[in-house]
């Protein structure tokens, strides 16, 4: 990933505290996690840019009100609170919106490695037990195979073209309201509850799933956001894959704290840095 930013002339220890200043206030404040943080961003940056790609751009106040009609998707199908939905896409804004959404009412996404297939998939999702697996229409036939091997509870949904007959949650979402949620369609998640799996890389073997608490996506973002010292001007041009940790939560969270924008692709183009 690389940052579009101002110039400064910082200082280690300056970097360090402007981190820690950004970080101690979050224990203070059960209730504040990652998705109601970027509700509240929206009122305040609105229409700036937060996520943009070649699949669309996504302004704060947009990202808010798709991540509401993720919520409401889920609420809608009896997702509760630690409930596990699995996300199986490459980088696009929806994939953000989904897991804010998801999370926000208390339940728990899984971010599985999209280059995972087979037997290794399979494991994957099992892993974590899951009520519900969404999967971008490029990844649908690696989901298809594994199929016969996953619980037949779980119900599967497409996001995008997919030739497998999944139902589509980004058409299944358009006629969810995407107004703020009132308090009494949920219960909300404390930050000390899991919002997210994130997977090992398997390399000593199956893959592993991670807990992530909402105060990890916190002080992940935070931290990096003081160390960075990020600005509404910054853009952060981010290639890595969202299912791990820096690309998912530390590059897109240390920008959107505070105001800045990210750049998504699927995979680095130097021919399309610049652009």
């Amino acid at each position: 990933m690389a940052l579009a930013r101002h110039v400064n002339n910082d200082t280690p220890l300056k970097a360090w505290g402007r981190a820690l200043a950004m970080t101690t206030p979050i224990s203070k404040n059960t209730c504040a996690t990652f998705p109601t943080l970027i509700q509240n961003l929206a009122e305040k940056f609105g229409t700036a840019p937060a996520l943009l790609s070649h699949q669309g751009c996504l302004s704060y106040r947009a990202l808010t009100e798709r991540s509401n009609r993720y919520s409401r998707w889920a609420l809608a199908r009896g997702i509760a609170a630690g409930d596990v939905v699995c996300l199986l896409m490459l980088n696009c804004p929806d994939y953000m919106a989904i897991w804010l959404g998801v999370t926000r009412i208390g339940a728990v996404v899984s971010l599985v490695n999209t280059n995972l297939v087979g037997s290794q998939l399979e494991h994957a999702i099992n892993l974590v037990s899951p009520r519900h697996v969404i999967v971008g229409g490029e990844l649908i036939d690696a989901l298809a195979a594994v199929l016969p091997q996953l619980a037949p509870t779980v119900q599967c949904w497409a996001h995008g073209q997919g030739s497998y007959g999944f139902l589509r949650i980004d058409r299944e979402i358009e006629g969810v309201a995407s107004n703020s949620l009132h308090a009494s369609e949920y219960d909300p998640p404390s930050i000390m509850d899991r919002a997210l799996y994130i997977y090992t890389s398997g390399t000593s073997g199956s893959p592993k799933a991670a807990n992530v608490s909402h105060f990890r996506v916190m002080q992940w973002s935070h931290w990096f956001a003081g160390m960075m010292d990020t600005r509404p001007s910054d853009r952060m041009y981010n290639c890595l894959p969202m299912y791990d940790s820096i690309g998912g939560v530390v590059a897109t969270g240390a920008m959107l704290v505070n105001g800045g924008s990210v750049v998504l692709r699927q995979r680095f183009s130097a021919s399309c840095f610049w652009d």
